[in-house]
Formats: structure tokens, sequence, C-alpha cells
């Protein structure tokens, strides 16, 4: 069974940004050793897709199963502030996630259906997608799955060479992008990149 991809997407404050060693010295000494966590990375949004000068801060630990997150979960959130605005999802991938996120750019998508819509379907079209990518220039890998919280949303987490990749190979006019206007009639997406570094193993 693939390991279980815990994301942690905080609002990083310029002294967040500008302390980032101290701030992650600290999490990443917690992580050391602890029971089921198989690898831990951090990095940023891209500065050009910030949104009001909110940028995230995005943190990924690879558990061996669900079970073991939570023992963490809430002595992890006491290194972040109320101000950075914690969000924190589990997804249950179909595949390793550990390409993506090693993978010089990483694209974290969040996809939510709409009441009433099939779930079928829209892992039809992701692995679609998922196929489309495979064959095409500068990606990595391809892992998704439902979330733990909700299984109405799900997260998509690819590994591309660039950004540009990823723009490239769902422009206008290929087979990809036709497959997403037809999945974004069923469950909107919302999605970032992050540049991770991986602290732990």
């Amino acid at each position: 069974m693939p390991g279980i991809p815990e994301i942690f997407v905080i609002e990083a404050s310029k002294d967040y940004q500008e302390n980032i060693d101290a701030a992650t010295a600290s999490v990443v000494g917690e992580l050391k050793g602890v029971t089921g966590i198989e690898a831990s990375y951090h990095g940023f949004q891209y500065d050009d897709e910030v949104d009001a000068g909110a940028k995230k801060a995005v943190w990924v630990n690879v558990w061996d199963s669900y079970d073991s997150a939570p023992a963490e979960l809430d002595h992890l959130k006491t290194h972040f502030k109320p101000e950075n605005k914690p969000q924190v999802t589990h997804v249950r991938v179909g595949t390793d996630a550990t390409k993506s996120l090693a993978a010089p750019c990483t694209e974290i998508a969040t996809l939510t259906l709409k009441p009433g819509e099939s779930a079928e379907a829209l892992g039809s079209f992701l692995d679609a997608l998922k196929s489309l990518f495979a064959a095409g220039a500068g990606h990595h890998a391809m892992a998704w799955g439902p979330t733990f919280e909700n299984p109405n949303v799900f997260v998509g987490i690819l590994g591309w060479d660039t950004r540009e990749d990823h723009i490239k190979a769902v422009a206008p006019g290929t087979e990809a992008y036709d497959i997403i206007q037809k999945m974004d009639a069923i469950a909107p997406v919302t999605l970032f990149h992050v540049d991770l570094k991986k602290f732990s193993a």
C-alpha cells in the first residue's frame, strides 16, 4: 500500500519566510524517529502565483498508514501560529507519491465534486490525464486520490521538471486540455506549484 501524504498548507508570514531554517528545524527535529513516518518535505509556493500577498508554505509528511498520522497531528499544529491558518489534508493515493514530491516542481491540485456528480467519472478523467502526462515531456509522476477528511474532495500530486512543462501539457488544443474542461464541469479544480525539499527519510 502506498504511503499516505499528509499535506500541511499555511500562510507564510514574512517572519516565517525570513527565518525558515529555524522554523523548519524544530519541526524536522520532532519528526525524526517518529514511528510510521517515511519522509518529510517542505517548500514554498511559486512567487508569481501568490494571491493578495498570502504566500503558501507547504509541508508534506508521508506516513506508512493513516493510523500513524493522527498521533502527531495535534503536536505538529503547535508549531504554526493561528495567523498562519494551517490546513491539513490526508490523501488516500492509489500509487506512490514519492516521485512527484521529489520532482523539481510539484503541482498540488484539489478537486471538489459537485453534488450528485460521480467519483468514478472523476477517477476516469484523472486516470486519462495520468496516462497522457506519462507519455509527454517533462513529467515525473502523478498520484491522486480522495481525502480522508472528505470523500468528495480529491487531491492530485504531480511532479514536473518545470512549471512550464505542466503549462505546455495542458495548453488549449491538447487532449489534456479537453479532458480538464470536462473534469472541471463535475469537479472544479484549484492548484498551485511548489518547490519541495526533502528533510527526512
